[in-house]
Protein backbone atom coordinates (compact mmCIF):
# COMPACT_ATOMS: atom_id res chain seq x y z
CA UNK A 1 0.00 0.00 0.00
CA UNK A 2 1.08 3.80 -0.97
CA UNK A 3 1.80 6.11 1.39
CA UNK A 4 -1.03 8.45 -0.08
CA UNK A 5 -3.22 5.22 0.12
CA UNK A 6 -2.06 4.77 4.06
CA UNK A 7 -3.19 8.18 4.33
CA UNK A 8 -6.52 8.10 2.79
CA UNK A 9 -7.21 4.72 4.99
CA UNK A 10 -6.00 6.59 8.40
CA UNK A 11 -8.51 9.96 7.30
CA UNK A 12 -11.15 7.63 6.79
CA UNK A 13 -11.38 5.40 9.85
CA UNK A 14 -10.60 8.65 12.00
CA UNK A 15 -13.69 10.50 10.24
CA UNK A 16 -15.28 6.74 11.52
CA UNK A 17 -14.45 6.66 14.83
CA UNK A 18 -15.75 10.31 15.30
CA UNK A 19 -18.77 9.61 13.72
CA UNK A 20 -19.09 6.62 15.52
CA UNK A 21 -18.98 9.53 19.06
CA UNK A 22 -21.06 11.24 17.63
CA UNK A 23 -23.86 8.75 16.74
CA UNK A 24 -26.86 8.38 18.68
CA UNK A 25 -26.78 4.87 17.75
CA UNK A 26 -23.83 4.08 19.41
CA UNK A 27 -22.39 4.28 23.35
CA UNK A 28 -18.69 5.16 21.73
CA UNK A 29 -17.12 7.08 24.83
CA UNK A 30 -14.91 9.95 24.96
CA UNK A 31 -12.71 7.11 26.42
CA UNK A 32 -13.13 4.55 23.72
CA UNK A 33 -12.71 7.04 21.06
CA UNK A 34 -9.32 7.82 22.42
CA UNK A 35 -8.43 4.30 22.50
CA UNK A 36 -9.35 4.04 18.76
CA UNK A 37 -6.79 7.04 17.97
CA UNK A 38 -4.26 5.09 19.94
CA UNK A 39 -4.69 2.40 17.47
CA UNK A 40 -4.42 4.42 14.62
CA UNK A 41 -0.56 4.95 16.36
CA UNK A 42 -1.36 8.32 17.03
CA UNK A 43 0.83 10.24 19.79
CA UNK A 44 -0.94 11.35 23.13
CA UNK A 45 -0.14 14.84 21.62
CA UNK A 46 -1.91 14.12 18.46
CA UNK A 47 -4.90 13.39 20.43
CA UNK A 48 -5.19 15.53 22.74
CA UNK A 49 -5.19 18.57 19.57
CA UNK A 50 -7.98 16.33 18.19
CA UNK A 51 -9.59 16.29 20.86
CA UNK A 52 -9.13 19.58 22.32
CA UNK A 53 -9.02 21.83 19.54
CA UNK A 54 -10.56 19.98 16.37
CA UNK A 55 -13.47 17.88 17.19
CA UNK A 56 -15.82 20.31 15.10
CA UNK A 57 -13.67 20.25 12.22
CA UNK A 58 -13.54 16.64 12.79
CA UNK A 59 -17.79 16.60 12.87
CA UNK A 60 -17.69 18.62 9.59
CA UNK A 61 -14.86 16.57 7.79
CA UNK A 62 -16.90 13.24 8.65
CA UNK A 63 -20.44 14.25 7.73
CA UNK A 64 -19.43 15.85 4.77
CA UNK A 65 -17.26 12.89 2.76
CA UNK A 66 -18.52 12.47 0.01
CA UNK A 67 -19.43 14.45 -2.50
CA UNK A 68 -23.28 13.71 -3.24
CA UNK A 69 -26.05 13.35 -1.10
CA UNK A 70 -26.03 9.31 -1.71
CA UNK A 71 -22.55 9.32 -1.21
CA UNK A 72 -22.33 10.69 2.29
CA UNK A 73 -25.46 8.84 3.38
CA UNK A 74 -23.41 5.63 2.01
CA UNK A 75 -20.57 6.26 3.55
CA UNK A 76 -22.06 7.48 6.87
CA UNK A 77 -24.25 3.92 6.74
CA UNK A 78 -21.26 1.78 6.31
CA UNK A 79 -19.66 3.31 8.95
CA UNK A 80 -22.23 2.31 11.27
CA UNK A 81 -23.10 -0.97 10.26
CA UNK A 82 -20.41 -2.75 11.92
CA UNK A 83 -21.80 -1.96 15.35
CA UNK A 84 -25.32 -1.62 14.40
CA UNK A 85 -27.53 -3.93 16.79
CA UNK A 86 -30.05 -4.01 13.53
CA UNK A 87 -28.89 -5.13 10.41
CA UNK A 88 -32.12 -4.56 8.08
CA UNK A 89 -34.38 -1.36 7.99
CA UNK A 90 -37.83 -1.58 7.71
CA UNK A 91 -40.24 -0.12 5.81
CA UNK A 92 -43.95 0.83 5.92
CA UNK A 93 -45.00 2.21 2.78
CA UNK A 94 -48.35 2.93 1.25
CA UNK A 95 -49.57 0.30 -1.21
CA UNK A 96 -48.37 1.18 -4.98
CA UNK A 97 -45.03 2.56 -4.30
CA UNK A 98 -42.79 -0.51 -3.36
CA UNK A 99 -41.53 -0.51 -7.31
CA UNK A 100 -39.91 3.15 -6.51
CA UNK A 101 -37.81 1.24 -3.87
CA UNK A 102 -37.99 -2.40 -3.85
CA UNK A 103 -35.16 -2.35 -7.37
CA UNK A 104 -32.88 -0.91 -5.53
CA UNK A 105 -32.72 -2.91 -2.06
CA UNK A 106 -29.53 -4.79 -3.16
CA UNK A 107 -27.94 -1.91 -4.67
CA UNK A 108 -28.47 -0.77 -0.82
CA UNK A 109 -27.20 -3.78 0.40
CA UNK A 110 -23.67 -4.01 -1.41
CA UNK A 111 -23.05 -0.34 -0.79
CA UNK A 112 -23.63 -0.59 3.20
CA UNK A 113 -24.30 -3.72 4.57
CA UNK A 114 -28.10 -2.76 5.16
CA UNK A 115 -30.84 -4.86 4.15
CA UNK A 116 -34.21 -3.71 3.46
CA UNK A 117 -37.91 -5.02 4.02
CA UNK A 118 -41.02 -3.21 2.75
CA UNK A 119 -44.21 -3.71 4.66
CA UNK A 120 -46.91 -2.85 2.45
CA UNK A 121 -49.79 -0.92 4.19
CA UNK A 122 -53.31 0.49 2.23
CA UNK A 123 -52.76 3.92 1.11
CA UNK A 124 -56.02 5.49 3.14
CA UNK A 125 -54.12 3.81 6.70
CA UNK A 126 -50.21 4.82 6.70
CA UNK A 127 -51.95 7.82 9.29
CA UNK A 128 -53.63 4.92 11.45
CA UNK A 129 -51.13 2.99 11.55
CA UNK A 130 -48.74 5.07 12.63
CA UNK A 131 -50.47 6.07 15.50
CA UNK A 132 -51.09 2.73 16.30
CA UNK A 133 -46.97 2.59 16.61
CA UNK A 134 -46.95 5.69 18.75
CA UNK A 135 -49.08 4.05 21.16
CA UNK A 136 -46.97 0.60 20.93
CA UNK A 137 -43.59 1.68 20.30
CA UNK A 138 -42.70 -1.80 19.11
CA UNK A 139 -39.72 -0.66 16.78
CA UNK A 140 -41.43 -2.28 13.86
CA UNK A 141 -41.17 0.39 11.37
CA UNK A 142 -37.80 1.65 11.39
CA UNK A 143 -39.00 3.91 8.61
CA UNK A 144 -42.61 5.12 7.60
CA UNK A 145 -44.23 6.59 4.49
CA UNK A 146 -47.06 8.73 5.45
CA UNK A 147 -48.25 12.20 3.96
CA UNK A 148 -47.29 15.68 5.24
CA UNK A 149 -50.92 15.31 6.58
CA UNK A 150 -49.36 12.79 9.40
CA UNK A 151 -46.11 14.95 10.30
CA UNK A 152 -48.05 17.01 13.19
CA UNK A 153 -49.58 14.28 14.85
CA UNK A 154 -46.21 11.83 14.49
CA UNK A 155 -43.77 14.80 16.13
CA UNK A 156 -46.39 15.50 18.88
CA UNK A 157 -46.99 11.69 20.15
CA UNK A 158 -43.06 11.04 20.03
CA UNK A 159 -43.37 8.92 16.78
CA UNK A 160 -41.45 11.16 14.51
CA UNK A 161 -37.51 11.51 15.13
CA UNK A 162 -35.92 15.40 14.54
CA UNK A 163 -34.26 15.08 11.26
CA UNK A 164 -32.68 18.46 11.76
CA UNK A 165 -29.48 17.69 12.87
CA UNK A 166 -29.01 15.18 10.38
CA UNK A 167 -30.40 17.12 7.50
CA UNK A 168 -27.47 19.99 8.87
CA UNK A 169 -24.81 16.96 9.34
CA UNK A 170 -25.36 14.77 5.75
CA UNK A 171 -26.89 17.85 3.64
CA UNK A 172 -29.71 16.26 1.51
CA UNK A 173 -29.53 19.63 -1.01
CA UNK A 174 -33.39 19.90 -0.46
CA UNK A 175 -33.48 24.12 0.45
CA UNK A 176 -30.49 25.29 -2.00
CA UNK A 177 -28.57 24.55 -5.31
CA UNK A 178 -29.19 23.16 -8.13
CA UNK A 179 -31.40 19.98 -7.04
CA UNK A 180 -33.35 21.89 -4.35
CA UNK A 181 -37.16 21.46 -4.08
CA UNK A 182 -38.85 25.17 -4.69
CA UNK A 183 -40.67 27.23 -1.99
CA UNK A 184 -42.75 27.07 -0.23
CA UNK A 185 -43.60 22.99 -0.11
CA UNK A 186 -39.79 22.40 0.56
CA UNK A 187 -41.41 23.72 3.71
CA UNK A 188 -45.22 22.92 4.72
CA UNK A 189 -44.50 18.84 3.52
CA UNK A 190 -41.05 18.61 5.54
CA UNK A 191 -41.48 20.75 8.44
CA UNK A 192 -43.22 21.25 11.41
CA UNK A 193 -42.61 23.99 14.04
CA UNK A 194 -39.56 24.49 12.38
CA UNK A 195 -37.88 21.49 12.54
CA UNK A 196 -37.27 18.81 10.05
CA UNK A 197 -39.48 15.70 10.74
CA UNK A 198 -39.91 14.39 6.81
CA UNK A 199 -38.10 13.85 3.75
CA UNK A 200 -39.74 14.02 0.96
CA UNK A 201 -39.61 11.19 -1.64
CA UNK A 202 -42.63 12.37 -3.88
CA UNK A 203 -44.13 15.08 -5.31
CA UNK A 204 -47.84 15.75 -5.79
CA UNK A 205 -49.33 18.89 -5.91
CA UNK A 206 -52.41 18.68 -8.82
CA UNK A 207 -52.11 19.34 -12.45
CA UNK A 208 -55.16 19.92 -14.58
CA UNK A 209 -55.52 16.86 -17.63
CA UNK A 210 -57.51 17.71 -20.48
CA UNK A 211 -57.66 16.09 -24.05
CA UNK A 212 -55.88 18.52 -26.93
CA UNK A 213 -57.53 16.45 -29.18
CA UNK A 214 -61.06 16.76 -28.27
CA UNK A 215 -60.09 20.46 -27.64
CA UNK A 216 -58.95 21.19 -31.11
CA UNK A 217 -61.65 19.48 -32.65
CA UNK A 218 -64.44 21.92 -31.14
CA UNK A 219 -62.38 25.04 -32.56
CA UNK A 220 -60.61 26.01 -29.46
CA UNK A 221 -57.19 26.97 -28.05
CA UNK A 222 -55.93 26.62 -24.09
CA UNK A 223 -55.27 30.27 -22.91
CA UNK A 224 -51.77 29.92 -22.71
CA UNK A 225 -48.86 27.25 -22.92
CA UNK A 226 -49.20 26.26 -19.55
CA UNK A 227 -53.21 26.84 -18.87
CA UNK A 228 -56.34 25.83 -20.60
CA UNK A 229 -57.95 28.07 -18.86
CA UNK A 230 -57.35 30.35 -16.46
CA UNK A 231 -60.66 30.49 -14.04
CA UNK A 232 -63.28 28.11 -12.48
CA UNK A 233 -65.57 29.82 -14.28
CA UNK A 234 -64.00 29.14 -17.54
CA UNK A 235 -63.63 25.62 -16.31
CA UNK A 236 -67.19 25.38 -15.75
CA UNK A 237 -68.06 26.47 -19.04
CA UNK A 238 -65.82 24.12 -20.83
CA UNK A 239 -66.51 21.30 -19.29
CA UNK A 240 -70.34 21.80 -19.99
CA UNK A 241 -69.64 22.32 -23.69
CA UNK A 242 -67.21 19.31 -24.02
CA UNK A 243 -70.01 16.96 -22.05
CA UNK A 244 -71.03 14.84 -24.85
CA UNK A 245 -73.92 12.47 -22.97
CA UNK A 246 -75.20 10.25 -25.89
CA UNK A 247 -71.56 9.26 -26.37
CA UNK A 248 -70.75 8.44 -23.02
CA UNK A 249 -68.27 11.62 -22.98
CA UNK A 250 -68.37 13.79 -20.14
CA UNK A 251 -66.70 17.17 -19.71
CA UNK A 252 -65.11 16.57 -15.78
CA UNK A 253 -63.96 13.30 -14.14
CA UNK A 254 -63.97 15.03 -10.37
CA UNK A 255 -63.60 12.78 -7.39
CA UNK A 256 -66.98 12.52 -5.63
CA UNK A 257 -66.49 8.93 -3.10
CA UNK A 258 -65.18 9.26 0.35
CA UNK A 259 -62.02 10.47 1.33
CA UNK A 260 -60.93 12.34 -2.27
CA UNK A 261 -63.45 14.40 -3.17
CA UNK A 262 -62.62 17.03 -0.28
CA UNK A 263 -59.64 18.15 -2.37
CA UNK A 264 -61.43 19.66 -5.10
CA UNK A 265 -63.09 21.84 -2.55
CA UNK A 266 -59.47 22.94 -0.75
CA UNK A 267 -58.32 23.96 -4.36
CA UNK A 268 -61.76 25.52 -5.49
CA UNK A 269 -62.18 27.44 -2.08
CA UNK A 270 -58.62 28.89 -1.46
CA UNK A 271 -58.26 30.29 -5.12
CA UNK A 272 -60.80 32.76 -4.18
CA UNK A 273 -58.76 34.35 -0.96
CA UNK A 274 -59.85 32.45 1.81
CA UNK A 275 -57.96 29.89 4.14
CA UNK A 276 -58.89 27.12 6.18
CA UNK A 277 -59.18 29.29 9.21
CA UNK A 278 -59.21 32.65 9.88
CA UNK A 279 -55.79 34.32 12.10
CA UNK A 280 -57.88 32.92 15.61
CA UNK A 281 -58.20 29.44 14.31
CA UNK A 282 -61.99 29.66 13.30
CA UNK A 283 -62.97 27.54 10.39
CA UNK A 284 -63.92 29.03 7.28
CA UNK A 285 -65.81 26.79 5.91
CA UNK A 286 -68.91 28.58 6.26
CA UNK A 287 -67.79 31.41 4.92
CA UNK A 288 -69.60 32.79 1.77
CA UNK A 289 -66.78 32.01 -0.46
CA UNK A 290 -66.56 28.32 0.55
CA UNK A 291 -69.99 27.63 0.50
CA UNK A 292 -69.78 29.60 -3.19
CA UNK A 293 -67.04 27.07 -4.11
CA UNK A 294 -69.42 24.04 -2.95
CA UNK A 295 -72.25 25.12 -5.23
CA UNK A 296 -70.25 25.01 -7.81
CA UNK A 297 -69.06 21.71 -7.21
CA UNK A 298 -72.22 20.61 -7.14
CA UNK A 299 -73.04 22.30 -10.15
CA UNK A 300 -70.61 20.66 -11.97
CA UNK A 301 -72.01 17.22 -11.39
CA UNK A 302 -74.13 17.65 -14.26
CA UNK A 303 -71.32 17.12 -16.55
CA UNK A 304 -69.79 14.32 -15.01
CA UNK A 305 -70.88 10.17 -15.03
CA UNK A 306 -72.49 9.19 -12.28
CA UNK A 307 -70.55 6.69 -11.50
CA UNK A 308 -68.49 9.26 -10.13
CA UNK A 309 -69.54 8.84 -6.77
CA UNK A 310 -68.09 5.03 -6.43
CA UNK A 311 -65.26 5.47 -8.13
CA UNK A 312 -61.41 6.37 -6.28
CA UNK A 313 -58.43 6.69 -6.94
CA UNK A 314 -57.12 4.14 -9.60
CA UNK A 315 -61.07 3.97 -11.11
CA UNK A 316 -61.17 7.54 -11.59
CA UNK A 317 -57.56 7.48 -13.05
CA UNK A 318 -59.05 4.65 -15.38
CA UNK A 319 -62.05 6.43 -16.77
CA UNK A 320 -59.74 9.06 -18.60
CA UNK A 321 -56.34 6.98 -19.90
CA UNK A 322 -58.29 3.51 -20.53
CA UNK A 323 -61.72 4.58 -20.86
CA UNK A 324 -61.58 7.88 -22.86
CA UNK A 325 -64.51 9.04 -21.26
CA UNK A 326 -63.42 12.42 -19.86
CA UNK A 327 -62.23 15.96 -21.24
CA UNK A 328 -61.34 17.31 -17.82
CA UNK A 329 -59.55 15.16 -15.06
CA UNK A 330 -57.93 16.94 -12.07
CA UNK A 331 -54.74 14.46 -11.20
CA UNK A 332 -51.61 13.81 -9.71
CA UNK A 333 -48.48 13.79 -11.86
CA UNK A 334 -48.66 9.58 -12.07
CA UNK A 335 -51.81 10.28 -14.54
CA UNK A 336 -49.57 11.78 -16.75
CA UNK A 337 -47.61 8.93 -17.08
CA UNK A 338 -50.32 6.21 -16.82
CA UNK A 339 -51.96 8.26 -20.23
CA UNK A 340 -48.57 7.82 -21.79
CA UNK A 341 -48.15 4.30 -21.39
CA UNK A 342 -46.21 3.96 -18.43
CA UNK A 343 -46.17 0.54 -16.29
CA UNK A 344 -48.28 -0.89 -18.76
CA UNK A 345 -51.29 1.28 -18.27
CA UNK A 346 -52.62 0.46 -21.53
CA UNK A 347 -53.57 4.38 -22.41
CA UNK A 348 -56.10 4.79 -25.61
CA UNK A 349 -54.67 8.51 -25.76
CA UNK A 350 -51.34 7.84 -25.58
CA UNK A 351 -50.58 9.15 -29.11
CA UNK A 352 -47.39 11.05 -29.57
CA UNK A 353 -46.03 12.71 -32.94
CA UNK A 354 -42.63 14.83 -33.52
CA UNK A 355 -44.25 17.93 -31.03
CA UNK A 356 -45.16 15.60 -28.05
CA UNK A 357 -48.74 14.11 -27.26
CA UNK A 358 -51.34 14.56 -29.55
CA UNK A 359 -54.24 13.55 -27.96
CA UNK A 360 -53.59 15.12 -23.88
CA UNK A 361 -52.41 18.69 -22.81
CA UNK A 362 -51.51 20.02 -19.09
CA UNK A 363 -52.88 22.85 -17.27
CA UNK A 364 -52.06 24.47 -14.03
CA UNK A 365 -55.49 24.64 -11.99
CA UNK A 366 -58.09 27.03 -12.35
CA UNK A 367 -58.10 29.85 -9.97
CA UNK A 368 -60.29 33.54 -8.98
CA UNK A 369 -59.61 36.65 -9.33
CA UNK A 370 -58.93 38.39 -6.62
CA UNK A 371 -58.38 42.27 -6.07
CA UNK A 372 -57.58 42.28 -9.91
CA UNK A 373 -55.03 39.51 -9.46
CA UNK A 374 -55.28 35.45 -9.95
CA UNK A 375 -54.69 33.36 -7.52
CA UNK A 376 -53.97 29.55 -7.94
CA UNK A 377 -54.23 27.62 -4.83
CA UNK A 378 -52.78 23.84 -6.00
CA UNK A 379 -53.92 21.77 -3.44
CA UNK A 380 -51.20 18.91 -2.90
CA UNK A 381 -52.58 16.12 -1.68
CA UNK A 382 -50.16 13.53 -0.17
CA UNK A 383 -46.71 13.78 -1.33
CA UNK A 384 -45.17 10.96 0.24
CA UNK A 385 -42.90 11.79 3.26
CA UNK A 386 -39.98 9.24 4.75
CA UNK A 387 -40.55 9.82 8.65
CA UNK A 388 -38.02 7.98 10.95
CA UNK A 389 -39.87 6.41 13.93
CA UNK A 390 -38.23 7.93 17.26
CA UNK A 391 -38.30 3.95 18.95
CA UNK A 392 -36.09 2.57 16.12
CA UNK A 393 -33.47 0.70 17.10
CA UNK A 394 -31.29 2.24 13.81
CA UNK A 395 -32.97 5.47 13.15
CA UNK A 396 -29.68 7.15 12.27
CA UNK A 397 -28.72 4.28 9.43
CA UNK A 398 -32.49 4.80 8.74
CA UNK A 399 -32.23 8.09 7.79
CA UNK A 400 -29.51 7.59 5.32
CA UNK A 401 -31.41 5.32 3.66
CA UNK A 402 -34.39 7.88 2.79
CA UNK A 403 -31.23 10.52 2.24
CA UNK A 404 -29.70 8.12 -0.44
CA UNK A 405 -32.85 6.91 -2.11
CA UNK A 406 -34.46 10.43 -2.34
CA UNK A 407 -30.75 12.08 -3.13
CA UNK A 408 -30.49 13.86 -6.71
CA UNK A 409 -29.26 11.11 -8.79
CA UNK A 410 -30.97 8.29 -6.82
CA UNK A 411 -34.59 10.06 -7.42
CA UNK A 412 -33.87 10.50 -10.95
CA UNK A 413 -33.90 6.46 -11.27
CA UNK A 414 -36.39 5.57 -8.66
CA UNK A 415 -39.17 7.72 -9.84
CA UNK A 416 -39.50 6.84 -13.61
CA UNK A 417 -39.21 3.12 -12.49
CA UNK A 418 -42.40 1.04 -13.40
CA UNK A 419 -44.51 -0.43 -10.97
CA UNK A 420 -44.37 2.93 -8.37
CA UNK A 421 -46.18 6.42 -8.31
CA UNK A 422 -43.85 8.46 -7.16
CA UNK A 423 -43.30 11.85 -8.93
CA UNK A 424 -40.89 14.48 -9.62
CA UNK A 425 -40.23 17.25 -6.64
CA UNK A 426 -36.54 18.44 -7.17
CA UNK A 427 -35.53 20.82 -9.59
CA UNK A 428 -33.28 18.75 -11.31
CA UNK A 429 -35.80 16.38 -12.27
CA UNK A 430 -37.71 19.22 -14.01
CA UNK A 431 -34.60 21.16 -15.36
CA UNK A 432 -32.28 19.07 -16.09
CA UNK A 433 -33.80 15.08 -16.74
CA UNK A 434 -32.96 12.39 -18.05
CA UNK A 435 -33.97 10.67 -21.46
CA UNK A 436 -35.81 7.88 -19.42
CA UNK A 437 -37.20 10.33 -17.43
CA UNK A 438 -38.45 12.87 -20.04
CA UNK A 439 -39.50 9.34 -21.83
CA UNK A 440 -41.99 9.05 -18.26
CA UNK A 441 -43.04 12.76 -18.25
CA UNK A 442 -43.44 13.52 -21.74
CA UNK A 443 -44.29 17.02 -23.17
CA UNK A 444 -45.15 19.72 -21.54
CA UNK A 445 -45.87 18.01 -17.95
CA UNK A 446 -42.05 18.84 -16.43
CA UNK A 447 -42.18 22.84 -17.57
CA UNK A 448 -45.59 23.13 -16.52
CA UNK A 449 -45.28 21.28 -13.11
CA UNK A 450 -42.11 23.85 -12.55
CA UNK A 451 -44.15 26.67 -12.62
CA UNK A 452 -47.58 25.44 -11.11
CA UNK A 453 -45.11 24.78 -7.72
CA UNK A 454 -45.12 27.97 -6.44
CA UNK A 455 -48.81 28.36 -6.50
CA UNK A 456 -48.72 25.28 -4.16
CA UNK A 457 -51.08 25.29 -0.76
CA UNK A 458 -50.75 22.35 1.81
CA UNK A 459 -53.36 20.18 3.14
CA UNK A 460 -54.74 21.04 6.52
CA UNK A 461 -51.01 20.01 8.04
CA UNK A 462 -52.08 20.52 11.83
CA UNK A 463 -52.26 18.51 15.11
CA UNK A 464 -55.59 16.96 14.58
CA UNK A 465 -55.72 17.28 10.84
CA UNK A 466 -56.93 13.71 10.28
CA UNK A 467 -59.76 15.24 12.16
CA UNK A 468 -60.22 18.11 10.54
CA UNK A 469 -60.07 16.40 6.85
CA UNK A 470 -62.52 13.92 8.27
CA UNK A 471 -65.43 16.28 8.95
CA UNK A 472 -64.78 18.27 5.64
CA UNK A 473 -64.95 14.73 3.90
CA UNK A 474 -68.47 13.98 5.32
CA UNK A 475 -70.06 16.95 4.77
CA UNK A 476 -68.95 17.30 1.44
CA UNK A 477 -70.38 13.61 0.65
CA UNK A 478 -73.63 15.16 1.99
CA UNK A 479 -73.94 18.15 -0.33
CA UNK A 480 -72.75 16.16 -3.24
CA UNK A 481 -75.67 13.47 -2.85
CA UNK A 482 -78.09 16.24 -2.21
CA UNK A 483 -78.25 15.14 2.22
CA UNK A 484 -77.60 19.04 3.08
CA UNK A 485 -77.40 22.06 0.84
CA UNK A 486 -74.38 23.47 0.58
CA UNK A 487 -74.87 25.65 3.24
CA UNK A 488 -75.86 23.47 6.15
CA UNK A 489 -73.02 20.82 4.85
CA UNK A 490 -70.26 23.72 5.45
CA UNK A 491 -72.21 25.61 8.87
CA UNK A 492 -71.62 21.66 9.87
CA UNK A 493 -68.33 21.06 8.79
CA UNK A 494 -67.22 24.31 10.35
CA UNK A 495 -69.23 23.79 13.66
CA UNK A 496 -66.94 20.40 14.13
CA UNK A 497 -63.72 21.71 13.32
CA UNK A 498 -64.11 24.59 15.89
CA UNK A 499 -64.79 21.78 18.10
CA UNK A 500 -61.84 19.61 17.35
CA UNK A 501 -59.61 23.14 17.64
CA UNK A 502 -60.94 23.95 21.27
CA UNK A 503 -60.53 19.95 22.46
CA UNK A 504 -56.62 20.02 21.15
CA UNK A 505 -56.37 23.89 23.00
CA UNK A 506 -57.09 26.57 20.78
CA UNK A 507 -53.89 28.33 21.82
CA UNK A 508 -51.88 25.62 20.52
CA UNK A 509 -53.12 25.27 17.30
CA UNK A 510 -53.54 29.24 16.97
CA UNK A 511 -49.76 29.40 17.03
CA UNK A 512 -49.22 26.04 14.56
CA UNK A 513 -51.84 27.42 12.15
CA UNK A 514 -49.85 30.75 11.91
CA UNK A 515 -46.83 29.58 11.35
CA UNK A 516 -48.70 27.17 8.77
CA UNK A 517 -50.25 29.73 6.99
CA UNK A 518 -47.01 31.92 6.70
CA UNK A 519 -45.69 29.37 4.56
CA UNK A 520 -48.12 30.04 1.87
CA UNK A 521 -47.96 31.41 -1.25
CA UNK A 522 -47.12 35.08 -1.25
CA UNK A 523 -50.17 35.74 -3.81
CA UNK A 524 -52.52 33.80 -1.37
CA UNK A 525 -51.22 35.24 1.62
CA UNK A 526 -52.00 39.02 0.22
CA UNK A 527 -55.38 37.98 -1.14
CA UNK A 528 -56.08 36.54 2.63
CA UNK A 529 -54.06 38.88 4.70
CA UNK A 530 -52.45 36.18 6.42
CA UNK A 531 -49.17 38.10 5.36
CA UNK A 532 -50.68 40.63 8.24
CA UNK A 533 -51.36 37.72 11.15
CA UNK A 534 -47.36 36.87 11.94
CA UNK A 535 -46.52 34.27 13.22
Amino acid sequence: MSHAEKKVRFKKELYRLWGMHLSRDYKVSRRDLMKGMIGLGLSATAISMIMRKAPFSIKKAWAAEGGTPEERAVNAAKALYANSPKKTISIMHPSGSGGNMSPFSAEWKELTGFDVELIEVPVTQTHQKGMQEAVAQTGRYDLMLPAPLSLPDFAESGLAHDLTAWVDQYNPELFDGPNKLEYPVSDFGQKYKGKMYGLYCDGDWWLLNYRKDKLAEAGKSPKSKRSVVDTWAEYDQLAAEMTDKDNDFWGALEYRSPFWNKFHWMTRFQSKGVLYFDKDMKSMAASPESIQAVEGLVAIQEYMPPEQFAYGFTENYAQYYAGGRGFFEFGWPSLWRYSHDVAGAQSIIAGTDANGPTQTGISKVPGDIVNGKLIRADVMPFAWDFVVNAHSEIPEASYLYAQWLTGPTMSMRSIPNEGGYFDPWRNNHFLDPSDEFFTAYPGDFLGTSYEAVVDCVPEIILRGGAEYHDALDRNLQAAYNNQKTPTEAMEDTAKEQDRITRRLGKDVQIEAWRALAGMYPSALQEASGADKWGA
